[in-house]
């Protein structure tokens, strides 16, 4: 009763500790089942750095819009009240009222009022081919932002597609640590009967509770570790961290391409940076382009309906109308135009070489996700080996030690090798899934051309040379 009684107490603490190191809302909250592909739907409809990237293409579609109004003309309207003895003034304002008296002193005219309605217009003829390169440039700058959108959108969905495997792994981890406790929970409670009649020493017992303890520590890391990654989907998903899920279990597919040489033409078609890479070299072009602009002339064309007169008297005779066209040209500047022009040529030179180190990281991440792919490979097939033997050997030595024929040491090394076979398989088996969605990241399986297939082939091929959100 004694040994019963300590055990009795270790496990009511050890049952404590589990409770309190849960976080409150977890408990309490029903968790909702979760597939793949609703966890990438949710992901994309609600993840606020994604809406932020549609909110930056709104904003570059609206520059683009406002580049256009250049080509347009510029109409205003105005309305003016004057006053004052001016000498000049008053000639000009009551010439064009037709209102200028027959004898007047042009030296002191007097105090005169004058109302004046006025609309103007203003057209830009040429400009050395500046407007045009900017509406160029605003185009540009839309396809870049959905560039942007694209390789967040490719890297957010291998974020969702890992966390959720992760999640599953850690799921996985905690039934087997439960498992676990259970068996040696069930083996502390014959052993106690074995020690009683005398059959067990007290260390061996010890021994028992001792791992009996470890497997329900265990237990509680692999339920945190579960709890942290549900707190990071729910992240990822736009939503509170309060909110846990019950993720399905479904197998994730991807079949990746041949060899390496044609995974990395694939990557480097569908990948959306290297395409923001080359709108930033033609941005930078377009730059110099402007810059070499500025040592053109600029015309214009304005016109101009006026009508004056205190009175509010409009009349068709007392109309006016001006039209002209204006021509100017900057002959010397400080020579900043050849310093903007010195300047824009740098980066153009700046963005060719970001672009050849864009293409070079790419190969580079495609390289590394293709080698962690072939070991994920070999180790799931090792591990599911190790599964295999651990298993029976665990219950050949299970039956031993029930019948006495084995003592605790190797019961304990036994049983604990057939835990960790578990966890590493399950964990294998999990990481095969991990690094072959890493793959596809890489490829650019989430780039925003198109949903992504996870039961099959990659989705059809498609460049990188422009695409809607």
């Amino acid at each position: 009763m004694k040994v019963f009684s300590r055990r009795s107490r270790t496990i009511f603490w050890l049952s404590l500790a589990v409770i309190l190191t849960l976080p409150v809302g977890v408990s309490c909250v029903l968790a909702e089942p979760l597939t793949l592909e609703q966890a990438l739907a949710l992901a994309r409809a609600d993840n606020p750095a994604l809406a932020e990237a549609r909110a930056r293409i709104a904003q570059a579609r609206a520059t683009l819009a406002e580049s256009r109004a250049a080509f347009w003309p510029r109409l205003d309207a105005g309305l003016e009240y004057l006053r004052g003895d001016a000498p000049s003034a008053y000639l000009f304002k009551t010439i064009d009222a037709r209102r200028l008296p027959p004898q007047v002193d042009f030296n002191d005219p007097g105090r005169f009022d004058n109302i004046e309605t006025s609309l103007s217009a203003r057209l830009n003829l040429f400009a050395g081919g500046g407007d045009r390169l900017r509406l160029r440039q605003a185009g540009l700058l839309v396809e870049q932002a959905r560039y942007d959108h694209g390789a967040l959108e490719n890297d957010l969905s291998a974020a969702v597609i890992d966390t959720f495997l992760a999640l599953l792994s850690a799921r996985d981890h905690v039934d087997i640590a439960r498992q676990s406790v259970d068996v040696l929970t069930r083996e502390v409670e014959l052993a106690e009967v074995r020690f009683a009649g005398g059959s067990l020493l007290r260390s061996e017992l010890l021994s028992l509770n001792v791992r009996l303890a470890e497997a329900q520590s265990e237990r509680v890391r692999a339920q945190s570790a579960e709890n942290r990654l549900q707190a990071a989907l729910a992240v990822l998903l736009g939503r509170e961290t309060s909110l846990t899920w019950q993720p399905v279990p479904e197998p994730f597919t991807y079949a990746p391409p041949a060899d390496f040489e044609s995974a990395v033409r694939l990557a480097l078609r569908r990948r959306p940076e290297p395409g923001r890479a080359a709108r930033g070299r033609d941005l930078a072009e377009l730059e110099h382009g402007m810059a070499r602009s500025e040592y053109l002339p600029r015309l214009d064309l304005h016109a101009r309906l006026y009508h004056d007169d205190p009175d509010f008297s409009y009349n068709d005779d007392s109309l006016n109308w001006t039209l002209g066209a204006q021509l100017s040209w900057n002959l010397f500047s400080g020579f900043a135009t050849r310093a903007r022009e010195a300047r824009a040529l740098g980066q153009v030179q700046e963005r060719s070489e970001a672009l050849r180190r864009q293409r070079l990281e790419i190969e580079r991440e495609v390289r590394d996700a293709w080698l962690a792919l072939e070991e994920a490979q070999a180790v799931e097939t090792w591990a599911q080996a190790a599964l295999s033997q651990a298993r029976q050997a665990f219950a050949q030595v299970q039956t031993r030690f029930s019948g006495g024929a084995a003592d605790v040491t190797r019961y304990l090394d036994t049983e604990l090798a057939w835990h960790r076979s578990q966890i590493n398989a399950a964990a294998a088996r999990r990481d095969r899934q991990r690094a072959l969605a890493a793959l596809a990241r890489a490829l650019g399986e989430w780039g925003g051309l198109g949903q992504p297939s996870l039961s099959g082939a990659p989705s059809e091929e498609r460049s990188n040379d422009g695409f809607n959100p």
